[in-house]
């Protein structure tokens, strides 16, 4: 009996050693220890140290109830403990879901922004096209420029239905870019109608101005959109939050969005 006793230490020790070993070298071992690790800091130590006051405030009592009464009040306890772990892990798997759908739609947003920005203006050189192109139609009054269908909100129209997932320091810039985004689509299937050519060359010059107006802030925006989305996801609503509140522009107004 001394010897089990003596090497139960011992016993522990390579159980351990075995255990850490499998937390560094198997993907689902770690898993599984962030889950062990998670349940003790956020629900068992919790659990253990108010059940704990209880039972320290209730001894006085406890010897005066009979022993059916102090099981049925212990299996109750197991019982309420069982319950309240069950609601809190369900709460953290919706808040680690929802925060995995943030971080997703984020990325995909990113993306889709990011790809659109070098077709609705190029710095430099969009000035000068846009410059020449507006000579021409002033000197050629039969002059149509041709403009082409664009659609750049995939992405969003996909994620519209969950658009509360984002939090309220980008809600307001990803709604406003592609809320401008649908304008200058819509703007531009009317100047591709029959309507456009039939007007005379300097309404169709000013719809044109417009348009391209339109692109150019559409720019803006977007950029501006990218700077949040980049700085949340790097440093989380706080960061994002400084850059609202350094912008002077009606786009750092934030909504009553989600937080």
């Amino acid at each position: 009996m001394t010897d089990a006793v003596l090497s139960l230490p011992w016993l522990l020790a390579i159980g351990a050693v075995f255990c850490a070993g499998l937390l560094l070298l198997w993907k689902e071992a770690r898993t599984a220890g962030l889950i062990i690790a998670q349940f003790f800091l956020t629900i068992g130590l919790p659990v253990v140290v108010i059940l704990g006051a209880l039972v320290w405030a209730a001894l006085p009592f406890l010897g005066q109830l009979e022993t059916g009464i102090q099981q049925a009040m212990i299996a109750g306890l197991v019982i309420a403990v069982g319950w309240l772990t069950t609601a809190i892990f369900a709460e953290l798997a919706k808040s680690r879901g929802r925060a995995e759908r943030l971080r997703d739609y984020h990325k995909a947003l990113y993306a889709e922004i990011g790809n659109t920005l070098e077709s609705l203006w190029v710095v430099g050189e969009t000035e000068a096209y846009v410059a020449a192109l507006t000579e021409r139609m002033e000197k050629e009054a039969d002059y149509v420029p041709f403009i082409p269908r664009e659609h750049h909100d995939h992405v969003y129209d996909a994620v519209i239905a969950e658009i509360d997932v984002l939090p309220r320091q980008t809600i307001d810039a990803i709604v406003a870019y592609y809320s401008l985004i649908k304008s200058v689509s819509a703007l531009a299937d009317d100047m591709r109608g029959e309507t456009f050519k039939t007007l005379d060359a300097p309404r169709r010059t000013a719809m044109y101005s417009d348009y391209v107006g339109m692109r150019k802030q559409a720019y803006l925006f977007g950029k501006y959109a990218l700077r949040l989305i980049k700085a949340y996801s790097d440093g989380g609503a706080r960061a994002a939050q400084q850059i609202i509140s350094s912008q002077g522009a009606d786009l750092s107004a934030t909504s009553q969005g989600s937080v």
